[in-house]
């Protein structure tokens, strides 16, 4: 019996360098593995010892569907004894709504107290409410890894841009608002559009609208530009897949004769116009100054505020104009019918802005136009300047016990627990609109010529 056909070993040093060859060519794959399990733990560590009042007021609304079912929507308005705050409706479509049920499901014996007048929810509804959020944000990161163009440290870069963004760590792991998941379903819109799988990106599209509202302002654009690339028959399928999917959401709360307070919790669930108080949470540049004259100067701006309405309807018709007769991507039409919207619209909360900077990272990734990347970029990053501006210990004042140094930490990083000027406010919110309706104005008219993407 020979032994001649066996083969003999590697040598270990082929062995190694045949590592390290595998190694370098997946050094962008493992910095975003790293820093993809960096951000996680930050966002988790912050989620249970963290709470604002939007999370106790979930966990009341969860608990209203889990008693009262596909009749929730009649007590939406939050009159129950059970609300932390009275009035304080539920005005969502119900994908959230599910979604808080299950976080329910994973905390049953959750609970809110009482501490100072402050209604405080107990860390594992804490826990449980913000991991979906949490999840949304993480899969934005490597949604954008998946849509950027070129090398994968490229798609790395704008990714990381994603999850080392304060403004995204904030929102899922400290504030619980659920905004990033309607991005993910806008965003994931986009992306299948732009690689040429529309009938799936009008399903997503479904989604995000039954998670959020105002991502139809985005949307609409989309559909906007569809009719201009689409035959008829094809953008009709599209848009009653769109339907489809509202309706599977939508009918479950109708059939018991909830129609009327359903629709009145989402198709009019908007605040009636007033002054924006606190300024340190108006993000809407004009009704954060109209109401800063009127604090400061004691006028009465009310008038101005409701007029921003049909400022905000005939900008959005031009927009939509616009988008059908330049020749922009549906990347640029979605967040320039964001921006006008957040720009115009009287009032802005701070979880909005989660709608469009995913969009700005990952145009400012594919432009051609060097301005246009640098206002993107700007958009993008711009939001973040307000965790510093806040002020962030305030989220951790029921901290567990043994976590008494993480005010500490953010003193060091800048983070105090103070609130400036009402004018340090209005100014950034002023130059957060500006900076919107400049970046919508340019993409008509400097940057709609057909670009890398395909139409």
């Amino acid at each position: 019996m020979t032994t001649n056909n066996v083969k003999s070993p590697l040598p270990i040093h082929d062995i190694l360098k045949t590592c390290a060859i595998q190694v370098k060519r997946h050094i962008p794959e493992i910095i975003l593995g790293i820093i993809f399990i960096i951000t996680a733990f930050i966002r988790i560590w912050a989620a249970e010892i963290s709470s604002g009042p939007d999370v106790a007021q979930f966990w009341a609304f969860a608990r209203v569907f889990q008693i009262h079912g596909l009749d929730f929507y009649r007590y939406a308005d939050a009159q129950l004894a059970i609300f932390p705050v009275k009035g304080w409706g539920f005005v969502y479509p119900p994908i959230w709504l599910l979604i808080t049920r299950l976080s329910l499901f994973f905390s049953p014996s959750s609970q809110v107290i009482y501490i100072a007048g402050n209604a405080i929810a107990n860390p594992s509804w804490r826990l449980a409410l913000k991991i979906p959020i949490i999840a949304a944000d993480l899969a934005i990161g490597l949604l954008l890894y998946w849509g950027v163009p070129g090398s994968k440290r490229r798609k790395v870069l704008f990714a990381c841009l994603w999850l080392l963004h304060p403004t995204a760590w904030f929102e899922s792991g400290v504030f619980g608002q659920f905004d990033a998941i309607a991005a993910a379903f806008l965003l994931t819109c986009v992306i299948l559009l732009i690689k040429g799988n529309d009938r799936l990106a009008f399903i997503f599209a479904g989604l995000a609208v039954m998670t959020k509202q105002d991502t139809l302002f985005a949307i609409a654009m989309i559909a906007i530009f569809c009719t201009r690339y689409m035959n008829m028959r094809r953008l009709l399928t599209n848009c009653a897949i769109m339907a489809g999917v509202v309706l599977v959401f939508s009918v479950p709360f109708w059939v018991t004769g909830n129609f009327i307070a359903y629709a009145r919790s989402i198709i009019f669930a908007g605040a009636a116009p007033g002054y924006q108080n606190p300024l340190c949470f108006a993000f809407s540049g004009t009704g954060a100054l109209l109401t800063y004259l009127h604090n400061v100067f004691g006028w009465d701006t009310t008038t101005l505020i409701i007029f921003t309405l049909p400022v905000l309807v005939i900008g959005l018709i031009i927009t939509a104009i616009l988008c059908y007769r330049r020749r922009i991507t549906p990347l640029q039409g979605a967040l320039a019918g964001f921006l006008v919207f957040s720009s115009l619209y009287y009032r802005i909360n701070y979880q909005y802005l989660i709608i469009f900077i995913p969009l700005a990272i990952l145009l400012a990734a594919v432009t051609r136009y060097k301005l246009e990347r640098i206002f993107a970029l700007a958009l993008a990053v711009l939001p973040a300047a307000w965790i510093w501006l806040g002020s962030l210990p305030w989220w951790f004042h029921d901290t567990k016990p043994g976590y008494a140094w993480v005010p500490g930490l953010f003193r060091h990083l800048g983070l105090l627990n103070r609130y400036l000027p009402d004018v340090v406010y209005v100014i950034f919110a002023c130059s957060l609109t500006c900076l919107s309706l400049a970046y919508v104005v340019l993409a008509f008219t400097k940057w709609c010529k057909p670009s890398n993407l395909p139409s």
